[in-house]
Order: structure tokens, then sequence, then C-alpha cells
């Protein structure tokens, strides 16, 4: 059976496109009393950055020119957090899953230049600018080390929320001589304020996080606890001359931030209502309506089917020239434009569409 299209581009209300149908800016700025705001996405650069990061990242130069426009007074930029503490290599050694992490190997290097280079396109485009902060940094902030030992002392209950199939405290740390570490922390202790890792060659060696935070490695669930708490703290500090918001894929929007973020901050004894606003991205998808997929891809060969432009940076930059970014950030402008557009995701071929609209309307041109 064929079903027909009729090409056209419905956006029915529902949920939170009622309550900001026409307006989020405002809404968001009156979270924030300083003068001074910064706007942070994150990536795990280990592939040309996919067409959802791109999405996500035009959208945070868009809302920041936004809150430009509403409020001129406003000091706002954008900060790219890197995850450089992804995995880059796994290897399994009695039963073991161990990883080297991109920082360690090198690896974050085949395409980070990528990234800043998207950046700097987004930064002359919207003049916003934009810094650039690795785990390590991030890290070494006076806030990670009383989270971290919070998370610790109640390591029981949090455990059976953000590992429920292992019930481990996936907080990581390298091993000093050859840079592996247990991946799903297996074997990895804690005592107050140390964590003893174990290295299958070298043995075990005792990070003691009050004064090595620096070296500390989350997977994704902690790492999200960690740094919404952290913000907040920031957030709410008078010694801080700003405060912060984060943009992300809806992918991380309700249950799983209710389940994994908001009932372990309150086990924490973090008050919900003083974590930072998160505004989610639309999220890019399929035909058949799951999330396009960066590891598909990478692992699998994925999406065969669409052209490189709408998989990843380096097809969109081949095909289309580094300045196919505007046509997204076009897209992006007007989500903020037409908030009820952030209440839904799209698929890839509406992207297409829209790509194809522009080189059309381009093209009448001459």
């Amino acid at each position: 059976m064929i079903i027909e299209c009729d090409d056209k581009v419905y956006n029915p209300l529902g949920g939170g496109s009622y309550i900001f149908e026409k307006d989020i800016v405002n809404f968001l700025l009156n979270k924030f009393d300083k003068n001074k705001l910064i706007i942070s996405i994150g990536a795990q650069p280990n592939s040309s950055p996919h067409f959802g990061t791109l999405t996500v990242f035009s959208l945070a130069f868009s809302l920041a020119k936004k809150m430009k426009t509403v409020k001129p007074n406003i000091n706002i930029s954008i900060l790219f957090e890197v995850v450089d503490t992804a995995p880059s290599e796994t290897t399994v050694i009695n039963t073991i899953k161990y990883q080297k992490s991109l920082k360690s190997t090198g690896k974050i290097n085949n395409y980070f230049k990528e990234y800043v280079e998207i950046l700097e396109f987004l930064k002359k485009s919207n003049n916003i600018d934009y810094s650039i902060r690795f785990q390590s940094e991030f890290n070494n902030q006076e806030y990670i080390y009383p989270i971290i030992k919070r998370i610790i002392e109640k390591k029981d209950e949090i455990v059976k929320i953000l590992d429920p199939k292992y019930e481990k405290l996936r907080i990581r740390v390298a091993c000093p001589y050859c840079s592996m570490s247990d991946k799903n922390s297996i074997l990895t202790k804690f005592d107050k304020d140390k964590i003893i890792s174990h290295c299958p060659k070298h043995g075990e060696y005792v990070t003691d996080i009050k004064f090595e935070t620096s070296k500390l490695e989350y997977n994704t669930p902690v790492r999200n606890l960690v740094r919404a708490i952290a913000y907040g703290l920031n957030n709410n500090d008078p010694n801080k001359d700003y405060q912060i918001m984060r943009i992300t894929g809806s992918d991380y929007a309700g249950f799983y931030q209710e389940e994994l973020l908001y009932k372990p901050a309150s086990i924490l004894g973090f008050p919900v209502q003083k974590l930072p606003p998160i505004l989610y991205s639309p999220l890019v998808l399929d035909w058949s309506g799951a999330k396009m997929s960066k590891s598909l891809y990478v692992k699998e060969g994925a999406y065969s089917d669409l052209p490189p432009y709408l998989i990843n940076y380096k097809g969109l930059k081949n095909e289309k020239g580094i300045e196919a970014l505007s046509i997204i950030q076009t897209i992006t402008d007007n989500w903020i434009d037409n908030p009820y557009m952030l209440f839904r995701n799209y698929s890839i071929y509406y992207f297409k569409k829209e790509f194809d609209e522009y080189e059309k309307s381009n093209i009448s041109k001459y």
C-alpha cells in the first residue's frame, strides 16, 4: 500500500507549545537575575558532528541572538562542554570491560577542528562569542568535590536509579600508567574521599577526590547529574558574576530527566527548583520516527540512502559548503521566533525539503 503525503507541514499545539506558543525568550530571561548569561552545549567529539549536533549548536546561537535582541545590554555567550573522557577504545580482560578515553588516545584530534570550525562560523554569523571547556577544567571547579562526596555518601540509593542494571557508581579514574579505566566500575571501590580503582596491568591505585577531581570520568547519567548540580550551585553563588543554562537534545527530556536527574538531585539534598533551565532541541528523525543515530552510521553504515549532507558536518561541507550552516541557522532562528515549533521533532526529510526550497529560491534570484 502506498501512503500519499500532502507535502504540508503541520504544527499542532499541545503541552508546552500552548504555553510558549508565541514567546519563550522572555520566560527564560526571567529565570536569571544577573546580566551575564552562558548557554551551555555539549558533545563527544568522536566523529564528524552529526546533523542533530548541528541543530543543537545552531539553536544555542539562535537563542543567544534573540535574547540580545530582547535585552540588548545582556552579556551572553556559548560554552561548549567537551566530553573528551568519552570512550575511544574498549577491551575486555577477565570479563571486565576497560576503556581508554578520546583524550588519552589522542583521537579527540581527529574531528575536534570541525567543531571549532562550526563554532567560528556561528560566532561570525550571529556576533555571539563562545568558549570551550574540557572535562578536566569542568572537574576543577570548587563545586565538584562536595557534589562527588555527596554522591558517594548516597551511593547505595543513587546507583539503583542511575544504573539499575548493575547498580554500580559509574565514576572512573584512568590508570596513570596506561590510561585504562574500568568502564562499568565493576571493580571500583569508594571509601569516603577515596576512589580505589583497578588496572589489570598495574593493579590498584587510589584517587583522593578532595584534591584530584580533575581526573574523574563519568558515564552519561552521572555526568548529567554532576553538571546540572554544578551549574545550579554556580547560578546561586553570589560570588559569581554569571549564570548558566543548557541546551541539549530532547531525547534527554521527560522521563529521563524526571527519573535520572530531578529525583537523584533531591536525594542528594539539592533543591530541584534551583537546577539550571534546560531548553530541549527537537530531535532529527529517520523515516520511521527513530532518532538519527550517530553510533549507527559510525559503526554500521546506516542511512546509506540519504545524501551525506543530511548525515554529518563532513558531508554537509563537502556537498554544500560551510555556508550551508546558514540554512540550518535559518531553521533554528524560526524555531525561536515561533517557539511552538520547539515542542515537536522533525524528520530528516523535513530538513531536505527546507534545503531544497532554500536552494530553489536562491537560484530564482539569478
